[in-house]
């Protein structure tokens, strides 16, 4: 059970001297982080440097070495309805209708059955999906799949959504119609987004605010003073500043093949 933590400010996460790892082997250390309520924050960081285990230990899916994390003033101790994960693979249920995938989340919380189809079918609809809705994930385009995801991600009414690269594994053209949709559903729902990528282009497009995250926590800290204006995107000296981050840090082989520590 999450246990209430006093909190110095209001934040949708706050970590305080995080070590992260497996077995006792740290993949990320003395991470302090502090999210505000509504705000899109992108980790951007190298391969092997821990942005997808720090996504899970927000998710309640990986437990901390050292430290704490706190979301929306409780420490985290498990995953809860509040928090949705979203991850590259989109992880759907195959024997399982769009919609059917969009209501398991809330079947599991108790919500009852007209409610469950109401939201399924609403956010079906924001994501473009009313007329695929009774198809099986097989029968969907990449795309469509992760649409699915978001769907079923923002039906529970999350106050906070962890994507793990979402979109890596889509084409370009898809990519960006994804980051799109994102932005809109992220507008009509008011949830925070912590969003892990490798891509600098992604994390320019989408954020309130960049991190840079290496072995040894956050190198660099990047606001981005008008977020998602397409009349004004950030120029090519803010986008040094978060390549000089960037190239301070290394790609690193996983310390377990069996574990994502990206």
């Amino acid at each position: 059970m999450n246990q209430p933590t006093p909190a110095t400010k209001p934040s949708a996460v706050r970590t305080e001297d995080l070590a992260l790892g497996y077995a006792g082997e740290p993949v990320v250390e003395h991470l302090d982080l502090d999210v505000s309520p509504g705000e899109i924050l992108v980790v951007l960081g190298h391969s092997g440097c821990g942005k997808s285990t720090l996504l899970r230990a927000i998710a309640g899916l990986v437990r901390p070495i050292r430290g704490e994390i706190v979301a929306d003033g409780r420490t985290v101790e498990g995953p809860a309805a509040d928090r949705a994960l979203v991850f590259q693979d989109d992880a759907l249920l195959p024997w399982r209708s769009a919609r059917r995938n969009v209501e398991l989340p809330l079947a599991v919380q108790g919500v009852p059955r007209r409610e469950r189809r109401r939201r399924a079918e609403e956010w079906l609809a924001r994501v473009g999906l009313t007329r695929f809705a009774d198809r099986l994930p097989g029968q969907l385009s990449g795309g469509m799949r992760q649409r699915v995801q978001l769907a079923r991600a923002l039906a529970i009414e999350p106050g906070l959504i962890c994507m793990d690269e979402p979109f890596g594994a889509l084409d370009a053209q898809t990519r960006a119609s994804m980051q799109r949709l994102l932005i809109e559903a992220w507008r009509a729902s008011g949830c925070t987004v912590v969003f892990v990528t490798h891509d600098v282009d992604e994390a320019l497009l989408l954020a309130d605010r960049i991190v840079v995250l290496g072995r040894q926590g956050i190198v660099g800290e990047h606001p981005v003073s008008r977020p998602r204006d397409p009349g004004a995107p950030p120029g090519a000296e803010f986008r040094a500043r978060v390549l000089a981050d960037l190239s301070t840090t290394r790609s690193l082989a996983p310390i377990d093949a069996g574990r994502a520590v990206a």
